[in-house]
């Protein structure tokens, strides 16, 4: 295939996913986010070795595009899912999901790396890699919350929109009331910051002058530290609050990414994407988590179309910074994240929307 009809591909099954993200609230809400997510994963998973075999890139486009649909349902499913665990918990524990999330991706990037290395066919790799997700997902099933979906996690119960009609009238609402479109603007900035420095990262340092041999450290270094923060991020919500860690964090990443850029250097550019990534970690937990206690809107339906807006982001951001680093250079692109991490910090207190008590607070009242 051409480049060109790469980027088509691509785009297409991006375009899946925008297209079938919607659906998670509705099908969680008849359901429940449990079972969604545990059947989306398989209807995934089980059509991933199909790309092995298409036979021309308009059919590999459409399974692309039915892969990343499911994908999109099963986020937002699982992020459902995990609010309810975490309500149950009493604790932040959403962050680690995430983390986990995180050690999916090194995992499947190994399994890919090492499939290459030893020259193991496409197909087989597909095959192993499905095989796992399969069982991983089968087994877990075994342990999901029983029962639907809670019309609320708020402590003081709200008027809902199961009285509004038909769940399509009710999704209609929920995803035009100003919470869900701040919260989208929120996960929109989230995405600028998480995905440009360690994605335009080298090209930047390739700009500057370092050997092609380095240009990749950035992005492990971002991506090592964002996994790392997403497992030590339960702790840090806990003991500080949801708002002062984010508002703490994004403050660090504009500082460390101005700082990054004006060293022109490797290690400066490095330990920035390090900051930045540790920074990041708890960002789309805590949007998850705000997405689903709006007065009013069923959790699942918050969650869906904060994630819906978010996946429209990695879309946007893209193409603006895009735009950006054409004009001005790569530098200027980068300094985008910044811009965006510093106008998160007044913005987080979107994230108070729903908010509770924390559990200690609770129990230290007896």
């Amino acid at each position: 295939m051409s480049d060109a009809t790469v980027g088509v591909v691509l785009a297409v099954g991006a375009i899946g996913g925008i297209a079938f993200g919607l659906v998670a609230g509705r099908a969680s809400a008849r359901w429940g986010s449990g079972r969604v997510a545990v059947v989306t994963i398989l209807l995934c998973a089980l059509v991933a070795p199909l790309t092995a075999l298409a036979p021309s890139p308009w059919i590999l486009a459409v399974i692309l595009a039915w892969m990343m649909g499911m994908d999109a349902i099963s986020d937002a499913a699982m992020n459902a899912h995990g609010i309810r665990v975490q309500k149950l918990y009493s604790t932040s524990i959403l962050n680690s999901f995430h983390g986990c999330w995180s050690l999916g991706t090194v995992i499947g990037g190994a399994i890919g790396a090492g499939s290459l290395l030893i020259g193991a066919p496409l197909l087989p790799t597909l095959i192993f890699s499905a095989a796992i997700a399969v069982l991983a997902t089968v087994i877990a099933s075994r342990n999901l919350l029983p029962g639907s979906d809670p019309d609320t996690h708020l402590d003081e119960e709200v008027p809902s929109f199961a009285d509004l009609g038909s769940v399509g009238q009710r999704f209609r609402v929920a995803s035009l009331t100003p919470l869900t479109f701040m919260l989208g603007i929120f996960t929109l900035l989230a995405v600028t910051v998480e995905e440009i420095p360690p994605r335009w990262s080298s090209i930047y340092l390739g700009l500057i002058g370092v050997d092609e041999q380095f240009v990749g450290i950035a992005f492990v270094a971002f991506t090592v530290a964002m996994m790392a923060g997403r497992f030590t991020g339960d702790r840090l919500v806990d003991r500080f609050g949801e708002l002062t860690v984010v508002r703490l964090s994004m403050v660090a990443a504009t500082v460390a990414l101005v700082f990054g850029l004006i060293s022109s250097s490797l290690i400066g550019f490095t330990l920035a994407c390090i900051v930045t990534g540790y920074g990041i970690a708890t960002l789309f937990p805590a949007a998850m988590r705000a997405a689903a206690h709006i007065p009013g809107i069923r959790p699942a339906s918050g969650v869906t179309v904060v994630s819906w807006l978010a996946r429209s982001g990695f879309f946007i951001a893209p193409l603006i910074v895009g735009f950006v680093a054409e004009s001005a250079g790569p530098g200027w692109g980068i300094a985008c994240a910044a811009a965006a991490a510093a106008i998160i910090v007044p913005m987080a207190t979107v994230l108070r929307w729903g908010s509770t008590p924390s559990p200690r607070a609770v129990n230290s009242t007896g």
